[in-house]
């Protein structure tokens, strides 16, 4: 087992260096359930988080208090969980004596399809729950076997209730658990007992006429409570758990997810055919791993194929009756099992990712829990058929560890893929050109590096960046510009970064017909009739954003800078207020409100509010709150303190400048002039003669403080002024 363990840790290791990707940010990154110190009780609250899952989001809590958002801690809980349900899977395959227990344990290690999981840190979902679910099984079979009167066993069924209930709190895919505990106490006897040489010389014993190897068994009866009625009563609380929970979990989907709307709006004849397809495909996408891929095509085949795939599901069904009633029911248990852990991806029910894709490969992680151990039993029983003809059993196990260590060399190149959030997405795009979903967001990133490239002054790669996402948007508007609102929302940023605002208008009025109560297209529409002349309109929009979205701190300062330019400072300051209330550890949002205050006479809280932010901000940033505090300690009333205070400032500003800005130089002589320093002229002239060479701009934004310095070096009595 522990090599098993190391060939995982190999498999994906690459995950551990891995970033973020996708919806991380809405799991983790942003979102106040994980990093607010409350957030612990808000993962309890269904619409609080992404999905209702709160032992996944209680457990982002934990890891937020311990590290913060260090990925690596993250991506390290997902492989530890993965290798705990191995650990898991493996010892409840031996519990149930079934052959091929470690080599089936290897293969649910390392399979390549397993990769989705487990590098994505949105999917502790997945890992957490699959923990859980295989420890409710390894208790269910204790129960099972143990054949002490029920009140002395009754801990085990206890035991196994409990980790099912917390599998179901991490993701209702384990609503599948039940299904496999009434199968596995219904298979009588479980499993073969004469595949290995520990059980041969007993199975000999017991039974000289075994019939069939799925049909034979040496282990104790089975105890009186597992009679029909018995089991019935037995997993009875199990399936009315799982399926309220199920219940609940797609009422979320709709209601707070997204997963409603006119992609989810399809017959039931469509839905069946599509479910035979996706059946089908996770069983095949696990024999056979290859292309492997985040966004995975439609099912656009023809018709009748769609139909063979129903038809020839239906026919494995049959044949498990079959054998069933030949008296082998382990066909019928791998069925059901296998059905049971995929019905919840297979489209029945409205799930946000089937709007991008019928597929995923998460949603076959549970699936895997059951293939790994049925491929494993039928290898093993092909090999006991060569091995009987003299071939020797360490060329067995040889090409046991070559399969392994092959899939474990796929697994660690398909890792690779999630190695951040671009790479994701630009690897996604060969493998499916028609993956919106991918080319969508890509078109995002590359909106964030034109912002990027624009600040740093870089206007090649501002063009270049932008000329890639204008290409990528116009494809992603033909493939899904009449069903997603963030296709067009992407079009309208680059029509107006490209400065064709006619257009930009178009497509944000498209967004808004798709999703008229959304509040960034508002926000964005607000932006662009700003910019063609329509105030009235854009007030309208912007107060429409922050409406939707009242905690927004983009559409709130957009609010703030709007009302400021409109001339209502007071409600800016309002507005301002609620910002730092949402993240008062913003210094830029401090510095918003202490300005604010100071334009409109609250020159007290000015003053606190601009040296508190003062204080947290450094760089850029820093010396502009320097400034504004200087002119908040400057400003009337004034007392010594606070002008000594704006003159340190005003001298670090000219030592950080290296004497070149004239603002520092104003704000100097102010103060000085304010102290009765008689070197206030000469500061005042320093000031004079780079603001002769400085733009206009800066000469406005200089001119108050000082003509408020010449009438101070014009009073008679310095000192009187100070008292003033």
């Amino acid at each position: 087992m522990l090599l098993i363990c190391a060939f995982a840790v190999l498999a994906y290791l690459p995950a551990l260096q891995a970033g973020w990707i996708w919806d991380d940010d809405s799991y983790i990154l942003d979102n106040p359930a994980v990093q607010l110190p409350e957030g612990i009780l808000h993962a309890w609250v269904p619409g609080a988080t992404p999905q209702y899952y709160p032992l996944v989001f209680v457990s982002f809590w934990v890891q937020h208090a311990l590290h913060g958002l260090d990925p690596f801690g993250y991506h390290l809980v997902n492989l530890l969980l993965h290798l705990a349900s191995t650990v898991l899977l493996w010892r409840l395959l031996v519990a149930l004596r079934l052959p091929g227990a470690l080599f089936a344990a290897a293969l649910f290690a390392v399979h390549p399809v397993q990769v989705e999981t487990v590098a994505w840190v949105t999917e502790r979902k997945n890992v957490l729950s699959m923990a859980f679910s295989l420890a409710s099984l390894v208790a269910w079979v204790r129960f099972l076997q143990d054949t002490r009167p029920f009140s002395a066993r009754a801990g085990w069924w206890g035991a196994s209730f409990v980790l099912f209930a917390l599998a179901m709190l991490s993701k209702t895919t384990a609503v599948a658990v039940p299904v496999a505990m009434a199968a596995i106490a219904w298979w009588q006897p479980w499993t073969e007992r004469t595949l290995t040489p520990t059980f041969a010389k007993s199975a000999r014993a017991a039974s000289a006429s075994t019939k069939s190897l799925l049909t034979h068994s040496t282990r104790t009866p089975v105890p009186a409570a597992n009679s029909a009625q018995s089991l019935f009563a037995l997993v009875l609380p199990f399936f009315i758990v799982g399926i309220a929970l199920g219940l609940f979990t797609a009422w979320v989907e709709a209601t707070f997810v997204g997963a409603r709307g006119a992609e989810f709006a399809r017959p039931a004849l469509d839905r069946l055919l599509q479910a035979a397809q996706a059946w089908w495909f996770y069983l095949g996408t696990w024999c056979w791993p290859r292309g492997l891929m985040f966004v995975y095509p439609a099912f656009d085949g023809p018709v009748w194929l769609r139909w063979f795939a129903l038809a020839s599901g239906l026919s494995v069904a049959v044949a498990a009756i079959i054998s069933m009633r030949r008296g082998v029911r382990g066909a019928m248990v791998a069925f059901l099992c296998y059905s049971a852990a995929v019905f919840p991806a297979l489209g029945f029910i409205n799930l946000y990712p089937l709007r991008f894709a019928p597929v995923a490969d998460h949603f076959g992680y549970a699936a895997s829990a059951v293939l790994a151990p049925v491929a494993a039993w039928c290898l093993v029983r092909a090999w006991r058929a060569i091995n009987e003809r003299g071939v020797p059993c360490a060329i067995g196990s040889a090409l046991a560890v070559v399969l392994v260590a092959s899939l474990a060399v796929i697994a660690r190149g398909h890792t690779a893929k999630f190695a951040n959030v671009e790479t994701l997405w630009r690897t996604t795009l060969p493998d499916n050109p028609r993956a919106w979903l991918a080319s969508n967001n890509l078109v995002s990133m590359l909106l964030t590096h034109v912002q990027e490239s624009m600040d740093a002054g870089d206007t090649a790669a501002r063009g270049r960046a932008l000329d890639e996402a204008a290409r990528l948007a116009e494809i992603t508007v033909e493939l899904a510009g009449t069903i997603d609102m963030p296709v067009q929302s992407n079009m309208s940023e680059v029509r107006r970064l490209q400065g064709r605002l006619p257009e930009a208008l178009t497509a944000l009025n498209a967004a808004l017909l798709l999703e008229p109560n959304a509040p960034g297209p508002h926000w964005q529409r607000g932006r662009i009739i700003e910019l063609m002349g329509d105030f009235a309109g854009a007030e309208a929009d912007y107060a429409r954003a922050v409406e939707l979205s009242p905690r927004n701190g983009i559409y709130l300062r957009e609010w703030v800078r709007w009302l400021t330019k409109s001339g209502r400072l007071r409600e800016a300051r309002e507005i301002a207020a609620r910002i730092v209330a949402v993240d008062p550890g913003d210094a830029e949002s401090l510095a918003n409100l202490g300005a604010l205050e100071l334009e409109i006479g609250e020159i007290p809280a000015a003053r606190r509010d601009l040296r508190r932010a003062l204080t947290m901000a450094n760089g850029p940033l820093a010396t502009v709150i320097a400034v504004r505090c200087a002119r908040a300690c400057l400003a009337p009333p004034v007392d010594p303190e606070s002008v000594l205070q704006a003159r340190a400032i005003a001298e670090q500003l000219v030592r950080e400048t290296e004497g070149g800005d004239p603002l520092a130089y104003v704000l100097l002589a102010h103060a000085q002039a304010t102290l009765g320093d008689p070197k206030a002229r000469e500061t005042l002239a320093r000031a004079d003669e780079l603001l002769a060479k400085s733009s206009a701009e800066v000469k406005e934004l200089a001119a108050a403080e000082r003509a408020a310095t010449e009438a101070l070096l014009s009073a008679s009595s310095p000192a009187a002024t100070l008292s003033r």
